[in-house]
């Protein structure tokens, strides 16, 4: 499997923080927005000298809401990863942005556009959450389904074709007809790409705090499953393929049984243990085996990057919470973990890859056999869901059925 790099970017500032969202972000407007750029800015060159100026084949601008950030801001992070590594010609380049963030008037949508097609970003990513505006209420967000609408016109007319919209369903209140509806309007927009989410109410949140207050009844797991099954059954008939548990990408017109050309690059990275590059607050990286993730206390971030100043010669150090070395059982059972959430599943042979890249030394065994002697203990189960109709296992490896992924954390655990 040929091994890509890729570049996180954080931008932790929202205009509002929504009802359920556990995310590290920020008020935009009480943040200290400017100083976070500059020490990103700072970040970027770092990690650049520090990997040696690498290729990068896709770079990811996420959030909060990226789109709420100054067009001068976003051109000075954009114009550091341009100086610190080779962008890939070709390279998918994704920013995150919410319906209303990009401009109230068209004319200032459009030059916001027109500034993000400069910059070099091909590929734009709206949350959109729901088409209809009391669900959206509910989850406490700032626009409306006719934003949406608004935007992805004036997206198209300025020439975006890769688009992806983010939908989330088992909505408090919300049945599967309601989340079908909601679907239904997103496919009349027609993205190439279509992210769909349940619902996870998270401690620490509004949503989290109403639960424990028994303020907030949650979909049950019965109807949750079912809207499931009904969104994949509806995508698949409108042409998109599956190829994550929660991602689905419009098939090519041009070989509409092979692989999707609008499948996120960029996300697949996380999928098959290639290296990606995090920049920013919180964020995390692996590179060279090693995982690491940065700081998410934003006063310690942008103090250690910008106080003193880089260009006085000192020691600049971004201050981590994780730093960690893969050892070789480490990287196989992140492999197995991540590679079952494609439809594909995992290789055998890219399973194994990834465990002697970190143990080292080589092994007689074919990739079956030894992947079955690191993993003797979990065998007998993993058949057993085999036999359930769960879990696909073959001669190249495995692969969770539609039925598997209800189950899929429990399936995975097996081989943690």
């Amino acid at each position: 499997m040929t091994k890509r790099t890729g570049l996180y970017i954080h931008i932790p500032f929202c205009v509002k923080k929504c009802n359920y969202c556990a995310f590290l972000s920020f008020n935009a407007e009480t943040s200290p927005r400017r100083e976070y750029a500059d020490a990103l800015v700072s970040e970027i060159a770092l990690r650049g000298e520090e990997l040696g100026h690498p290729v990068i084949d896709t770079v990811y601008v996420g959030g909060g809401t990226p789109s709420v950030l100054d067009i001068s801001q976003m051109r000075d992070i954009m114009h550091a990863v341009g100086k610190s590594f080779s962008v890939k010609e070709g390279a998918e380049i994704t920013i995150e942005a919410n319906p209303a963030t990009l401009g109230r008037k068209d004319g200032v949508t459009l030059a916001k556009l027109q500034a993000y097609k400069y910059m070099g970003f091909n590929r734009l990513s709206m949350g959109v959450q729901s088409m209809d505006n009391d669900r959206l209420h509910c989850l406490g967000r700032i626009h409306t389904a006719e934003n949406v609408v608004r935007d992805m016109e004036l997206i198209r007319r300025k020439g975006f074709d890769n688009v992806n919209l983010d939908l989330m369903f088992s909505i408090p209140g919300e049945t599967t007809r309601d989340a079908l509806d909601d679907l239904r309007k997103v496919l009349e927009l027609a993205p190439e790409h279509i992210s769909c989410y349940s619902l996870q109410i998270e401690e620490g949140t509004p949503f989290g705090d109403m639960a424990v207050a028994g303020e907030l009844t949650e979909v049950p797991d019965e109807e949750d499953r079912e809207t499931y099954h009904e969104i994949c059954r509806v995508l698949r008939e409108a042409g998109y393929e599956h190829y994550e548990i929660s991602n689905f990408a419009r098939k090519g017109a041009e070989d509409p049984d092979g692989p999707s050309p609008y499948r996120s690059r960029h996300n697949s990275l996380y999928w098959d243990m290639s290296d990606y590059i995090g920049v920013g607050l919180g964020a995390s990286g692996f590179t060279g085996g090693r995982r690491y993730k940065n700081t998410s206390d934003i006063e310690e971030y942008i103090n250690a990057l910008t106080v003193p100043p880089i260009h006085e010669g000192a020691r600049v150090k971004v201050p981590l919470e994780e730093d960690h070395l893969n050892d070789g059982f480490d990287n196989i059972s992140e492999a197995v973990f991540t590679g079952l959430r494609r439809r594909e599943g995992i290789r055998y042979a890219d399973a194994v890859d990834a465990y002697m890249r970190r143990a080292g030394g080589s092994t007689a065994a074919g990739p079956k056999e030894e992947f079955w002697r690191i993993f003797s203990e979990a065998k007998e189960e993993a058949e057993d869901y085999a036999r359930q109709g769960l879990l696909i296992i073959d001669d190249e490896g495995l692969r969770l059925t539609e039925q598997g992924i209800d189950i899929s954390n429990q399936i995975m655990s097996l081989f943690v």
